[in-house]
């Protein structure tokens, strides 16, 4: 697990990020908790707070695991998730491609598809992956989810923290993962999904924005 705090200016930004191990984040923010995919793979969770609010992005055993939904929820945990697994997860709100809804108390929810274009066998976009962009205290953050590089992907405007998948044959190569990275231009840019893509090539990758104002962020990964 690897915490992050963000000072902007003189002050610290309040929005706190763990990551956990390989796909696995939680953000937090004024008391409350949202997890995304949250796998007990990937962590124990134990002594962490409950979730208040956890999205799923796919289906894929490294990104949905029922134990740790079940693990995080207390009485008034929402779970959203694609719609293609609304009968996985009781209660879950289903959101598609490309829809936005307005979540009390969290502020705006949006999503963007998430899908493989050259390898379409890992991530088909006819099944409706989806990635999530979450505007927190003024903050736009987008986690993509599994996909590769897509024109929905790179059309998401004013992103201040960005989490993009890197490793094949799943998601993007490191290259790929940069020029993302350059066209949507984010404050910070924190590669994930990073198993089975050697430590060399990802810590390549602040050489390779090293000309832009973007901050890259590489966490040790367990």
């Amino acid at each position: 697990m690897y915490t992050a705090d963000r000072r902007e200016g003189n002050h610290l930004c309040d929005i706190l990020f763990r990551l956990f191990g390989h796909a696995s984040i939680s953000i937090s923010h004024a008391g409350r908790h949202i997890y995304v995919d949250p796998c007990l793979c990937e962590c124990d969770y134990v002594g962490l707070p409950k979730a208040d609010l956890i999205l799923v992005t796919h289906h894929h055993d490294d990104h949905f695991d029922p134990k740790a939904i079940e693990y995080l929820s207390k009485a008034a945990t929402m779970v959203v998730c694609p719609t293609h697994m609304m009968e996985q997860i009781d209660g879950a709100l289903d959101l598609g491609p490309g829809q936005r809804m307005h979540l009390m108390p969290w502020g705006m929810v949006e999503t963007v598809a998430a899908y493989n274009i050259e390898r379409p066998q890992y991530h088909p976009r006819e099944r409706g992956d989806i990635g999530y962009v979450l505007t927190i205290a003024g903050k736009r953050i987008y986690i993509a989810g599994d996909t590769e590089q897509t024109p929905e992907m790179v059309a998401v405007p004013d992103v201040d923290y960005l989490f993009l998948p890197v490793n094949l044959p799943y998601t993007m190569t490191v290259d790929s993962a940069v020029e993302a990275a350059r066209k949507i231009n984010p404050k910070v840019f924190y590669p994930i999904h990073t198993i089975g893509t050697p430590q060399e090539d990802i810590e390549r990758i602040p050489s390779l924005l090293a000309d832009t104002d973007i901050e890259v962020f590489i966490a040790p990964m367990e």
